[in-house]
């Protein structure tokens, strides 16, 4: 079998019969059609390239319009950075003067781009915004336009972390006469109301922000029915219900920057709709605006179920309300590890006693925000510190009943009635402080950069009776204990020490009676003896008083200065006794002014006691008799007339005194005793800096003078500017400068003069026990108190300054660890 293919290809075309032809006339429209085809195609190129064209001239149109506005809204912006009133106002529309005056009114109070009530703070951008940042609706009739563009704003996160998210404002422009002038959207602009009610909120939102408005709703709703659930004592009562409206008037965005607003707002409150604070597109600056209404909220809550009398002890209020959010997640707890230590080193007492009244009664405007950022002030802290710590016992009541409890008229009865059987006045303050220790405990003891210490601290506390009633404790670095010394061994006694070894005690009888007169002891105790040095008898009658004081001339307590004193015939008497002299043994040595002691303990420099009655601005006339006595009184010679007396080693002194060109500073040498220049007035004023009115000062004189005990040729001197130098001067404080001068090998000349610091600096300085460090303070505004740091001179390195109590710079015992001193607790600094 065979197959043979064929296609219809293959096939021939089958001839038809043809039909006899007969003339038929064609219709006119057949006739024409192909004429009129051409002719379509013709007219509708024509129209094509119309329409392209026309369509083009819109696009330009477009463009330029787009390029006018996104320049007028960049000049816009960049007046509200500059806070230029009147180049804004010129670019505002007429149309509606209120909503002008609350668009200047955003702008006076810098609200017109940040939004501190909502924890948002404005990012300028680098560049000005570009057509490709912004998206733009345009009308119709091209005479008004809608400009979205991004805002970057700083928050905080819920978990304390500062970051950055990015928002998107709405701007509403109409041409006017000449140009673009920002203005207030018409009324269709935010669309019809609607109401979404939920378990506890009902919100009242525009058709504008209707999507976002819903999800916030249900988010912060949610909110709510957390906060019945999870914070105990808030007192929901069955069913909390809270309205809530979306408004959108622009003059929300100012009244919610005052807290009063949320804080007496009650159930039912508003807050300015999404479009006027920012809109989110993405998860991030979502949760940011949701975070802010959220706080506005819960506060708003808060302060209504614990029906808050606002806006009394606002500080405390904030704290507690803060402590509660953390609770909820809603933002971070904001006390860091590091502020505990900081606040030890600040010197903080922790008394919840005595000096809280200001936390409690007062706080600055700026604690009333919802938000803050950064805040300068400590006394935020101590007050997040106490409201932290009362909430970790256990008998205290939840946060929200603390709130209620605010109504009492004083902290004290407040922490009474919070924390019930477990508030004993005696021990807080010392339970308080040891929680801030334990909070910083591990950043004090982690990586020591020296080994602890060894030995003994002593310390003398006054146990603030009406009279004199003072303790001396030792606390052993090596056990780490607490022990008195002269455990009921002195009564009504004033005491003092120089090394925590030999004590000065001063024993009063009668001291609280009426008797004008009264006795006292003088003596000088160690842990194995006491030792008798005198008996007074005390006269306190008439204008002044009389009587003997005894202090110790060194730090071994090896020499002893009495100082007898008359007030009432203006007379004084003081003479230097050594120990040995105690037992009678050796003569007392007179020498009629303040004495200063040589290193070796062997001569005494004398000056007059006048220079102790003047105030450190005071100019110091240097005429005053300088003596050089030696301490066994077997040799006594006046070496010049000046003041200010230090020594530089034991047998080299110098002093300050007047010479032709103003004051000068001299050296002498034991036995000669022949002053020689060292530096003068002028050698020191060209290392001083210029004033204000570039004026270097021609007048200082020169306040202190401190020798390096471990390297005699180092001298710190510190001038005070005078009356006549040119520069600011306050009524508290003057100009100061402290330098350093570096000398000879053979202490006869300077080499070297550095400027350390030149300011208001009044206080005091002098070189750790191995000299490496130089010590300044700085003394507080009432003198309770002085900041130190401390400068290492091997790096140039100063540590963070820390307040403390003694004006005696104490160490520990290997001259290692300075010692900061508080009224409740001691701090040990390593500077290595």
């Amino acid at each position: 079998m065979s197959f043979e293919w064929r296609t219809d290809e293959d096939d021939g075309w089958q001839e038809a019969v043809k039909p006899a032809e007969t003339a038929v006339a064609q219709p006119f429209w057949r006739r024409r059609w192909r004429f009129l085809l051409v002719a379509l195609l013709g007219i509708a190129a024509v129209w094509g390239v119309v329409q392209w064209q026309v369509d083009q001239r819109i696009d330009q149109a477009t463009q330029s319009l787009e390029s006018d506005l996104l320049a007028t809204h960049n000049f816009l912006l960049q007046t509200a950075v500059s806070r230029d009133e009147a180049l804004f106002k010129a670019n505002l529309s007429g149309r509606d003067p209120d909503w002008g005056a609350t668009q200047k009114s955003l702008l006076e109070e810098g609200l017109f781009l940040d939004r501190p009530m909502l924890g948002w703070y404005h990012q300028a951008m680098a560049e000005p915004l570009t057509l490709e940042d912004v998206t733009f609706e345009l009308s119709p009739d091209l005479q008004a336009a809608e400009m979205q563009y991004p805002q970057t704003y700083v928050v905080q996160s819920q978990t304390g972390i500062t970051e950055t998210v990015r928002l998107w404002q709405t701007a509403v422009y109409r041409q006017g006469r000449s140009r673009w002038l920002y203005a207030p959207p018409l009324e269709d602009f935010w669309g019809e109301w609607h109401v979404w009610p939920g378990e506890h909120l009902t919100v009242a939102y525009t058709e504008r922000d209707a999507d976002i408005a819903e999800r916030l709703a249900t988010d912060l709703d949610g909110l709510l029915g957390q906060m019945c659930a999870e914070l105990e004592d808030l007192n929901c009562v069955g069913r909390l219900r809270v309205n809530l409206r979306l408004d959108t008037e622009p003059l929300g965005i100012i009244k919610i920057n005052d807290i009063e607003t949320m804080l007496t707002a009650g159930p039912r409150l508003s807050l300015p709709t999404p479009t006027l604070i920012g809109l989110p597109r993405d998860e991030s600056s979502y949760e940011a605006l949701y975070r802010a209404y959220g706080v506005q909220l819960a506060t708003a809550v808060l302060a209504h179920q614990i029906e808050y009398d606002c806006c009394t002890h606002q500080l405390f209020f904030r704290a507690l309300r803060d402590y509660q959010f953390a609770q909820l997640g809603l933002q971070a707890w904001p006390l860091k590890e590091e502020m505990f230590a900081q606040m030890l080193q600040a010197g903080f007492d922790g008394s919840a006693l005595s000096h809280w009244t200001r936390r409690w009664e007062e706080a600055p405007p700026q604690f009333l925000q919802v938000w803050l950022i950064e805040d300068p002030e400590p006394i935020w802290q101590q007050v997040y510190m106490l409201i932290e710590f009362m909430n970790m016992q256990e008998t205290a009541v939840s946060p929200a009943q603390m709130m209620r409890l605010m109504n009492r008229n004083s902290h004290v009865g407040w922490l009474e009635d919070t924390l019930g059987d477990g508030y004993d006045s005696a021990f807080f303050q010392t339970q308080f402080i040891d929680y801030i220790y334990d909070q910083s405990h591990s950043g004090q003891l982690a990586d020591l950069p020296i080994p602890l210490p060894s030995g003994k601290i002593t310390l003398i506390c006054e146990s603030g009776n009406s009279g004199p009633s003072y303790k001396v404790f030792a606390y052993d670095l090596a056990t780490e204990t607490w022990a008195e010394l002269f455990a009921n061994q002195f009564e009504d006694a004033f005491i003092t020490t120089s090394d925590g070894i030999h004590f000065v005690v001063t024993e009063y009888d009668g001291f609280d009676s009426q008797e004008p007169a009264f006795s006292s002891r003088y003596l000088l105790a160690t842990e194995e003896s006491v030792e008798l040095l005198e008996e007074v008898a005390i006269n306190r009658t008439g204008e002044g008083s009389s009587g003997v004081s005894y202090f110790t001339l060194d730090r071994e307590a090896n020499y002893l200065l009495r100082y007898e004193y008359d007030f009432n015939n203006e007379h004084t008497t003081t003479t230097v006794r050594s120990r040995s002299c105690a037992a009678g043994t050796c003569p007392e040595v007179e020498v009629n002014g303040w004495p200063t002691i040589s290193p070796d303990f062997q001569h005494i420099i004398s000056r007059s006691f006048l220079e102790l009655f003047s105030e450190p601005s005071d100019r110091i006339e240097l005429q005053f008799d300088l003596e050089l006595i030696s301490t066994d009184g077997q040799a006594r010679q006046t070496v010049g007339q000046g003041g200010i007396p230090f020594w530089l080693d034991g047998a080299t002194y110098g002093f300050v005194q007047m010479g032709d060109a103003g004051w000068e500073v001299v050296t002498a040498v034991i036995p000669q005793n022949q002053p020689r220049f060292l530096f003068s007035q002028a050698d020191l004023l060209e290392h001083l800096p210029v004033n204000e009115r570039d004026v270097r000062t021609t007048d200082i004189v020169v306040n202190q003078i401190v020798a390096n005990p471990q390297k005699p040729s180092e001298l710190l001197v510190q001038v005070n500017q005078g009356g006549t130098g040119g520069a600011s001067q306050s009524s508290n404080r003057i100009s100061s400068s402290l330098l350093r001068l570096t000398l000879a090998d053979d202490l006869a000349s300077v080499e070297q003069i550095e400027l350390l610091r030149s300011d208001s600096f009044t206080g005091n300085f002098g070189f750790s026990p191995d000299g490496r460090y130089i010590i300044v303070a700085d003394y507080s505004s009432n003198g309770s108190s002085i900041e130190v740091y401390l400068l290492d001179q091997q790096t140039g390195q100063a540590t963070e300054p820390f307040t403390t109590l003694s004006y005696t710079f104490p160490w520990t015992p290997d001259g290692n660890w300075f010692i900061q001193e508080t009224k409740n607790y001691l701090l040990l600094h390593a500077p290595a």
